[in-house]
């Protein structure tokens, strides 16, 4: 099912400052990079609104980033609810196209109180 939504795209060059005790990306960058993307697509979609957000899929990691490659993450509005909106987040090596993660992320449009409130269209 594709969607009728645009794509955003991050692509992130793997430094030693990203790593993890085992060489590895540290995984907390990812999800920091995954939850800016979801914000990325949901606030360029509905400027209007105010989102936080609410809740991450799991972070299943299928291939190991290290340092000095090249990733690509992108983000993409998949349903628009209400007061909410579902973010499609994925991540692949920006060299050989293969993937790294796939997640997908529900973002709350909030009043100045927190509430949900309606997202403005």
């Amino acid at each position: 099912m594709s969607s009728p939504f645009p794509t955003h795209d991050k692509t992130v060059v793997i430094r030693t400052e990203f790593l993890n005790h085992f060489g590895g990306l540290f995984g907390g960058y990812m999800m920091q990079w995954a939850d800016e993307m979801a914000f990325a697509a949901a606030s360029l979609q509905f400027p209007a609104a105010s989102f936080v957000t609410r809740r991450f899929e799991a972070f299943d990691f299928i291939a190991p980033v290290r340092n000095g490659d090249v990733i690509k993450i992108s983000s993409q509005v998949e349903r628009v609810g209400v007061t909410s909106c579902s973010i499609a987040v994925w991540c692949c090596d920006a060299h050989a196209n293969s993937p790294v993660f796939r997640t997908s992320a529900i973002l709350v449009n909030v009043d100045l109180e927190g509430n949900k409130t309606p997202i403005p269209r």
